[in-house]
């Protein structure tokens, strides 16, 4: 609950009202943003596990001694 008078409330309720909407749209926002970044890392990390396990199972070349 908000400590303050109910006519406070009620006289700055739209600023009160666009601050929350703002914060929370920016909120939405980064939050967004880091969804985008794990879908990137974790494509990034099977591409890498992809060529790992390709260089595992290659066959190992028979380099010749001098």
């Amino acid at each position: 609950m908000i400590a303050l008078p109910v006519e406070v409330l009620a006289e700055y309720r739209t600023e009160i009202a666009a601050e929350f909407e703002a914060y929370f749209a920016s909120v939405s926002v980064h939050i967004a943003c880091l969804d985008e970044e794990r879908t990137r890392a974790m494509e990034e990390a099977r591409s890498a596990t992809e060529a790992y396990t390709r260089l595992l199972s290659s066959p190992p070349v028979r380099k010749d001694l001098p």
